[in-house]
């Protein structure tokens, strides 16, 4: 019974990957399924001494870093609230995913979650079509570093996190004027993962706040103030 009502209170629950199954495999999953708080940089998922376990984004940020032979790394994507962390039926995982905020979510043992997916097929289908949007979500963020002036991939990228805030809030009915969050990412990480020299990323954030598009706060807080100029910097598109 406290599984349930922790389910129907659950503040992603209309758009996580649950949503989809019917109420039998839904209460099956509850049945696997523990809360757990993880504290920003502790790796999720991916590494040679990882445990095999999934997990439902509720609260926070991941991100997705792809580890260099040589030991350097670079981020890859990122992962927000409802989304599915894992690869269900890999030994190996390309990728590590470390946790960029402090988090909540929802974790599943790797064997007991997989011998669920081969027993029920609306969780097998569900987990494909977020494999599938991942994959949409890859490329576009490959497009904000192929062929982008550093103007237009700072733009890209402080838009597509600030739609993931704003689909969030409120089931995406807050107003796209004045929207405000923490950002999950540094400086230093946004210009690694866009490919920019960290001086190059602070003329671009500061750039966005003397024309008022961004303000910024403390530590990483950010507000957007004008969406649809952010939207027009990310394209490339300029004001006469």
């Amino acid at each position: 019974m406290t599984l349930r009502i922790r389910c129907q209170q659950c503040s992603v629950r209309s758009c996580a990957p649950c949503s989809a199954l019917t109420a039998a495999t839904a209460d099956q999953l509850a049945r696997i399924v523990h809360r757990r708080r993880i504290p920003a940089g502790q790796i999720l998922y991916g590494g040679p001494d990882r445990a095999k376990t999934f997990s439902i984004i509720v609260e926070g940020v991941v991100k997705l870093v792809n580890v260099q032979p040589d030991g350097s790394n670079q981020i890859v994507g990122l992962q927000f609230p409802s989304e599915f962390v894992g690869r269900p039926f890999v030994e190996g995982a390309p990728l590590v995913a470390e946790a960029a905020t402090d988090l909540e979510v929802c974790a599943f043992s790797g064997s007991a979650f997989e011998t669920l997916m081969q027993t029920h097929a609306d969780l097998e289908r569900t987990i494909f079509k977020r494999t599938l949007d991942d994959l949409d979500f890859a490329r576009q963020w490959m497009s904000m570093i192929a062929r982008k002036t550093a103007e237009e991939r700072v733009a890209s990228l402080l838009m597509l996190i600030a739609s993931k805030f704003r689909d969030k809030a409120r089931d995406g009915r807050q107003a796209v004027a004045g929207l405000e969050f923490n950002l999950p990412l540094s400086r230093t990480e946004i210009a690694e993962c866009l490919g920019l020299r960290l001086e190059t990323v602070s003329r671009q954030f500061a750039a966005l706040k003397a024309e008022g598009i961004i303000t910024t706060g403390r530590r990483r807080g950010l507000k957007v103030a004008d969406m649809a100029a952010l939207g027009e910097r990310a394209q490339g598109l300029v004001h006469a």
